[in-house]
């Protein structure tokens, strides 16, 4: 997985002066809490040791209490996990909470993550932010980001990770959850990638000079019709290309590249542009199998309808 010190950890101050909504998002199936050895007593630091689960695979890194003393690696069997659940929030007893998403509900790029976490059974805890209020431009919240954007993803640790693309991966990589997602496969990891560089690069400038006028983040109407004319252009990349020989961008299975393009292309239907019925048909397919959707869309959804 990827090395955690390579993203910035949040030391002070902590996230209790946000004002915030707080919701624990609880998982299904059983939590490890129990950590063999003595509980870290002071600010826990990060080191470059291994963790090892008792099949033998790397999933983290291990960490150090005020004293230097090693938290010792809990060895976790697959056994009492559902498909796709975490084992790596054994660190929740040590630290004493869940990772952090900080989301504002009706941005597309915050919708995601939380998906993605929704989906493969993480346990978390979202935290709502009200951009509107500028709650994201506070000290403590550019701390943790000194864009003043969400998402941010905190994780147990303390390590921070922002950009909503790289807050995928970053899961993906850190969590025991299936392939599916975020394919080994160095040709299938390819694809992912690169429908995942294209989605920043070309799909998302086009889509906000279209929609962002319709949904008020945006006074500048002089680019809605450009706009149009490239997303017609970029739609026929997506259904010709991407998901010319597969339901889905990796394969028969949704992954991040799904999750990444297809919720900002929710935003077209608060718009007068007609959606190929090709991208209809494929949002429709990725939210029929993916059971979080409705939940996770659902403000976007009623913020939208409230606009007509």
């Amino acid at each position: 997985g990827m090395n955690p010190s390579f993203y910035a950890a949040a030391s002070q101050p902590r996230y209790s002066a946000i004002p915030v909504t707080r919701t624990v998002v609880q998982p299904a199936g059983p939590i490890v809490t129990a950590l063999p050895g003595p509980t870290p007593t002071g600010p826990v630091t990060a080191s470059a040791l291994p963790v090892t689960r008792a099949s033998g695979q790397v999933i983290s890194t291990q960490y150090r209490d005020a004293s230097g003393q090693v938290i010792p690696a809990p060895v976790v069997s697959d056994s009492g996990f559902t498909q796709g659940q975490p084992t790596s929030f054994q660190y929740e007893a040590a630290y004493g909470e869940l990772p952090k998403l900080y989301v504002h509900k009706i941005s597309c790029n915050c919708l995601g993550p939380w998906l993605l976490l929704k989906e493969a059974g993480i346990p978390f805890e979202l935290v709502v932010v009200d951009v509107t209020k500028g709650d994201s431009h506070t000290p403590e919240f550019l701390a943790l980001n000194p864009m003043g954007k969400v998402p941010v993803f905190v994780n147990a640790d303390g390590t921070v990770v922002w950009e909503s693309n790289t807050i995928m991966r970053y899961i993906a990589e850190y969590f025991d959850i299936p392939d599916s997602f975020f394919p080994r496969d160095v040709n299938l990891r390819g694809r992912v990638e690169m429908a995942l560089d294209w989605r920043q690069s070309v799909l998302m400038p086009n889509l906000c000079k279209v929609a962002y006028p319709y949904l008020g983040f945006s006074k500048d109407k002089s680019r809605i019709q450009e706009g149009k004319m490239a997303l017609e252009k970029d739609l026929k990349v997506l259904t010709d290309f991407f998901l010319h020989e597969t339901p889905f961008i990796g394969g028969s299975v949704p992954c991040i590249a799904d999750y990444a393009i297809a919720l900002p292309l929710l935003y077209l239907y608060a718009t007068d542009y007609r959606t190929p019925s090709k991208v209809r048909e494929y949002l429709e397919t990725l939210a029929s199998k993916t059971p979080s959707w409705n939940g996770v869309t659902e403000e976007l959804k009623n913020f939208m309808s409230s606009l007509k």
